[in-house]
C-alpha cells in the first residue's frame, strides 16, 4: 500500500483510508470484536490511516484494533464550536482510544465561512493542544464547497476531508467542477485532503472502478476513506488501490440496502 505525504501536515498516511461509519452503531451496528478485526486485517495488508468521528460510535472497535495495530493514523471529528464543547469531545476521543494523542481532530460537518467563524474559538483550542502535542493536526470535513474555498483563511486548519467523487453525488453548494477547483487550490497551499464519499455513500457501487479510477487520479487528493464492512472489501479495495480492478466487480452485484438519514444528505 503506498504511503503519501497529508500535504504539509506533516503526517505521512497510507492512500487507503479505513472509513468506520459502515460499521457504527449508525450503520450495521458491528460488534466491537468484528470491526476490530476488520481494522486489523486492513492493517495487516498495509493500511496504516482510519477515519472516525465523536458521532460515530466507533471508537471501542478502534481502541481494540490499536492493541494489534498500534501504529494507525487515527483521524476524528466532532460538533464543537467553542472551547467548552472541543475540550470535552478531544477528552472523549481520549477515553475512547485509549491514547492521550489524536493524530487528526476536525471540525464535522463544516458549511462555509460563517460556520467557520462561528467554531473559531474551537479551532483556536484545538490548535493549542496541537502545540502541546496532544494532536498531530487540525481540520475540517465537508459536504460544501463554500467551506473549501473558506479554509485558508484559518490557518488552523491543515487538513480537509472534503466530498467529492466522479458524479459530484452529494456536493452541496455548487458543481463538481467548482468543488474540484476549490480542493485543488486548497491541497497548493499545503492543505491535507482526505476525500470521502468516493462511492458516493454506495451509490456508485456499481461503478466503483470508474469512480475510484477518477479519485486516484487527481493529483490533488492525498488519502481516500473508504467504508469497508468485510475482509472480501477490504482486499479488493486495498487490490484496486494498487492497479488491480478485478476483484471489485463481484462486490458491485452484492445486494445492499438503501438507508436514508435525516441527519446526512
Amino acid at each position: 500500500m503506498e504511503s503519501v505525504r497529508l500535504g504539509a501536515s506533516g503526517l505521512t498516511v497510507s492512500r487507503l483510508c479505513f472509513g468506520t461509519l459502515t460499521m457504527s452503531p449508525l450503520q450495521t451496528d458491528m460488534p466491537v470484536e468484528q470491526g476490530a478485526d476488520l481494522l486489523v486485517y486492513a492493517y495487516e495488508r498495509g493500511v496504516r490511516f482510519l477515519d472516525t468521528a465523536d458521532l460515530y460510535g466507533t471508537y471501542p472497535h478502534i481502541r481494540r484494533a490499536l492493541l494489534e495495530a498500534p501504529d494507525y493514523v487515527v483521524a476524528t471529528k466532532a460538533y464543537c464550536y467553542d472551547r467548552k464543547t472541543a475540550s470535552e469531545a478531544l477528552e472523549r476521543a481520549f477515553r475512547g482510544l485509549g491514547r492521550e494523542y489524536v493524530d487528526i481532530f476536525m471540525l464535522h460537518e463544516q458549511e462555509s465561512i460563517h460556520t467557520l467563524r462561528g467554531h473559531q474559538e474551537a479551532l483556536e483550542y484545538l490548535f493549542e493542544q496541537k502545540q502541546r502535542g496532544r494532536i498531530g493536526a487540525v481540520g475540517m470535513s465537508t459536504h460544501h464547497v463554500a467551506a473549501v474555498k473558506a479554509a485558508w483563511r484559518f490557518p488552523e486548519i491543515e487538513v480537509i476531508h472534503p466530498l467529492i467523487n466522479a458524479s459530484g453525488v452529494g456536493i452541496q453548494g455548487g458543481t463538481l467542477e467548482e468543488m474540484e477547483g476549490a480542493i485543488a487550490s486548497a491541497h497548493r497551499q499545503g492543505a491535507g485532503i482526505l476525500a470521502m464519499k468516493a462511492l458516493g455513500g454506495g451509490h456508485l457501487i456499481a461503478s466503483s472502478q470508474a469512480a475510484f479510477a477518477y479519485i486516484l487520479s487527481r493529483p490533488w487528493v492525498d488519502a481516500v476513506a473508504v467504508g469497508m464492512q468485510s475482509f472480501a472489501e477490504i482486499d479488493a479495495n486495498v487490490r484496486a488501490f494498487e492497479g488491480d480492478w478485478q476483484a471489485l466487480e463481484p462486490l458491485s452485484r452484492r445486494k445492499r440496502r438503501l438507508m436514508v438519514h435525516d441527519w446526512c444528505e
